[in-house]
Formats: C-alpha cells, sequence, structure tokens
C-alpha cells in the first residue's frame, strides 16, 4: 500500500511513507544517471563503428561495478532503509556470518568441519567451508558485524563483471563483452541477491574459473589450465552445486574433438584441470585433514533431512515438477528481455556462433537435472546466468549494429531495471 497507494497511508502515517518514497526516488535517480551516462559513453565512443579500445572499456567496467554496488544497495533499501542491506545476515542461526570464529583459526575450521558439522548455521550445513572462509577474510577489513560484512559482500561480488568481461570478450569480441557486463548488472537475480544473499560471493570464482578453461582451451596452456583446475577446486569448496560446471566443460571437449587441430588442447586441459583440481583438495587435506567426500555426504544428508521436514511442515510439490517450476523461475529472473533474447538467439542462430551457444543452452539442460532444491533457484543457482546472459548480448550487439542505434540497448536495461524495482516491491527477497 505504501508504494502502490500511497495518499492512504498518508493520513495515518505520513512520515513513514515519504521515509519509504525517498528510497524509491533514489533508486529511481541511481538508474537514471546510469543510463544517461552509459548513453552519452556509447554516443562518444561510436559504439557500433569501431570496438571500444582497452582504455574506454577499463572506464566503463569502473563504471558498472560502482553502478552494481549502488544500484544494488538502493533496491535493498526500499523496504527497511540501511537495515534492508543487512537483514540477510542479521540471521546469525541461518547464515554463515554466525559461524565466523568456527574452529578459532581458518585451519580450524576445515580442520573441524566434518566433526562439529552438527554445530553449524542452518546454510553452513548443506555446503562445504569455503563461504565461512571468505566472510572471516573480509571481517578483517569489513568487521563482523552485519551491516559491514553485507557491503564487503556487495563489493566483492559485483566485481565478477571483471571476468565476465575478459571471458565474452575472448568469445565475442570487447563491445558484446560489454554489453553482456551491463546486461548482467541488471539482471533481477544479481541486482536483488548481491545485497541480500551470500551467494553472490560464488559468482566471480564461476566466472573466472569459465575464463580461465576457455584461455587453457583456446591456447592450448598448460599455465591456464592449472590456474581453471585450481579455480574450480576452489569453487567446489565454496558450494557442491558449482561441481556441475563440469558439464561445460565436458560440451565444450566434445566439440571441439571433433576438429583435429584442437584435439591435444582438449586433452592437454581435461588432464591437466584434472591433476590440478585434486591437487589442491590434496593439499587442503594434508593442510588441515578436511575430508572432502565425508563433508560431501554429510551436507547431502543435512539436504535430505531438511526437504523432509519441509515437507512435513509445508508439503510442495514432487521433486521432478521442479525440474520445470525452477527453469521457470530462471527465466523471470534473469530478466525477462534477457530470457526472450536468449530464447530468440536461439531459434535464429548464427553460423559463427550456432555451436557455442547450442553448447550453453545443453549445460543448462544439465545444470537443470543436476539441482536438487525445490525452489530458491534464483538466488543459489545464479552460476546459470552467465550461460543466458553471453547469447542475449550478443542478440543485442547484432540488433543495434543492423539498426546503428542504441535503442535495442538502451530499452533493454531499463527493462530490467524497471523488474528489479517491481519484483522488490512486490516480493520479500532477503535471504
Amino acid at each position: 500500500w505504501a508504494t502502490f497507494s500511497p495518499s492512504l497511508r498518508w493520513r495515518i502515517e505520513p512520515s513513514a511513507v515519504w521515509a519509504e518514497l525517498q528510497f524509491h526516488l533514489l533508486a529511481l535517480s541511481v538508474f537514471l544517471v546510469f543510463i544517461g551516462g552509459v548513453y552519452a559513453a556509447l554516443r562518444r565512443l561510436d559504439w557500433f563503428d569501431n570496438e571500444p579500445d582497452a582504455r574506454a572499456a577499463g572506464w566503463l567496467l569502473v563504471g558498472l561495478i560502482f553502478f552494481g554496488v549502488i544500484f544494488s544497495c538502493s533496491i535493498a533499501m526500499l523496504r527497511e532503509g540501511t537495515a534492508g542491506i543487512a537483514d540477510a545476515y542479521s540471521r546469525y542461526q541461518y547464515e554463515y556470518i554466525g559461524d565466523i570464529g568456527f574452529g578459532r583459526t581458518l585451519k580450524g575450521l576445515f580442520t573441524e568441519y566434518a566433526s562439529k558439522h552438527e554445530f553449524l548455521s542452518i546454510h553452513a550445513k548443506v555446503h562445504p567451508p569455503g563461504p565461512i572462509a571468505l566472510l572471516w577474510v573480509l571481517s578483517f577489513v569489513a568487521g563482523r558485524e552485519a551491516l559491514g560484512l553485507s557491503l564487503a559482500t556487495i563489493a566483492v561480488g559485483t566485481l565478477a563483471v571483471v571476468p565476465l568481461y575478459y571471458w565474452v570478450t575472448d568469445l565475442l569480441g570487447r563491445r558484446a563483452a560489454l554489453t553482456a557486463c551491463m546486461l548482467y548488472t541488471l539482471m533481477p537475480s544479481i541486482v536483488l541477491f548481491t545485497a541480500t544473499s551470500a551467494d553472490i560471493l560464488f559468482m566471480p570464482f564461476t566466472i573466472v574459473t569459465l575464463f580461465l578453461f576457455g584461455r587453457a582451451m583456446d591456447r592450448a596452456s598448460i599455465g591456464y589450465a592449472v590456474a581453471a583446475g585450481v579455480a574450480y577446486a576452489v569453487a567446489s569448496l565454496l558450494s557442491f552445486s558449482l561441481l556441475t560446471l563440469g558439464a561445460y566443460f565436458a560440451f565444450v571437449g566434445l566439440w571441439r574433438l571433433r576438429a583435429r587441430e584442437t584435439r591435444f588442447s582438449v586433452v592437454q586441459t581435461a588432464v591437466v584441470m584434472l591433476l590440478a583440481f585434486l591437487g589442491l583438495h590434496l593439499a587442503v587435506r594434508l593442510w588441515s585433514g578436511f575430508d572432502v567426500v565425508e563433508v560431501f555426504r554429510l551436507s547431502k544428508a543435512q539436504f535430505d533431512l531438511d526437504q523432509h521436514n519441509l515437507e512435513k511442515l509445508l508439503p510442495r510439490y514432487p521433486s521432478w515438477t521442479w525440474k520445470i517450476l525452477n527453469p521457470l523461475a530462471w527465466v523471470y529472473f534473469a530478466g525477462i528481455p534477457v530470457s526472450v533474447l536468449f530464447f530468440w538467439r536461439l531459434a535464429k542462430p548464427e553460423a559463427g556462433t550456432k555451436a557455442l551457444f547450442v553448447v550453453f543452452a545443453l549445460t543448462l539442460v544439465v545444470l537443470d537435472l543436476a539441482y536438487l532444491a525445490r525452489g530458491e533457484g534464483e538466488r543459489s543457482a545464479m552460476y546459470i546466468l552467465p550461460f543466458v546472459v553471453v547469447p542475449a548480448a550478443h542478440a543485442i550487439d547484432r540488433m543495434g549494429q543492423a539498426s546503428g542505434r542504441l535503442a535495442p540497448l538502451v530499452v533493454t536495461l531499463c527493462a530490467l531495471a524497471f523488474q528489479c524495482w517491481f519484483t522488490e516491491v512486490l516480493f520479500y527477497t532477503y535471504w
């Protein structure tokens, strides 16, 4: 009522209505400054005549990072002001923040994780210790209060646009990469859960792994393959769900095995990545005694117990139905315009990118089948977003090139921003 019929509440609580409207005006102002700045910058760069140079791209990325932080905060503040930013981390019994200090040291955290698993917070019980360790490190700078750690989470999560830019540049070129970064920064999943969920911390590591894997394959580089394997192992210590990124690696490998000139790169990358992945886990085991297999077993058992208890409290649809319902949530929270562009690009492919985007689509099918939770995919499965935003960015780029106008990009960004605002007004999105 405060949003859609403020006059009704104004007679009862005028100061509260005005305070709430101020946050809506703040979010609108932040976006208007952003969209005006983007339009002016792209016009100045002759966006469709020449690829942006590295310097211009760097400044655009800096602007996107600042915008991502401020806009996510302003949307999170729509309900409760600054308390809306810290709300999720205020629930110590649910969130990783309540486990900072577990084991007394970072090494102790890994050492005791399995033996004292039952004493962890609700979210930590179904994850490896990586999120706690990362928040613990951030607390050295931001402190252990909910607001400080929330702001640190926002800052780190927003940095995902940097590896996204480099990854998509290797795939499609610099202009399409910047387009992908702009779309990504306004995807509802990213905006709504950057400020209200620890899961955004996984995104920089996810996209770094994709970037390093791509470089290892394209350049037949042992160094990049080692880095990709290490990054994949780190991702697996943050969330067991990120192991499913292996589907993308497998599909790319099968695709490139067809060509004789890329077969050596495929085999070399696979072997080196596997050795680096196992090597990091072995190093962690030797350092702390951490048993990743046992923790996976405990986490899976806890997840099954949680699902059983939820069924008794509030019966849900059978698990197989969520293989349809979860993708529907992804379509919405990836942003309706982005999802439409994604499907349009798949339906009307170009020869140069057809195989790549088929690999993306097949990966999304596997990620859906492997995702176990019933719901919550808009938050805990954000790792699907890179595979959606890249084809959408390619479609937007081609539309702009064909028309020579920025309208397709600007209209899409405005539609995404409106969807973010509208969704936050209607739904409770704090985790």
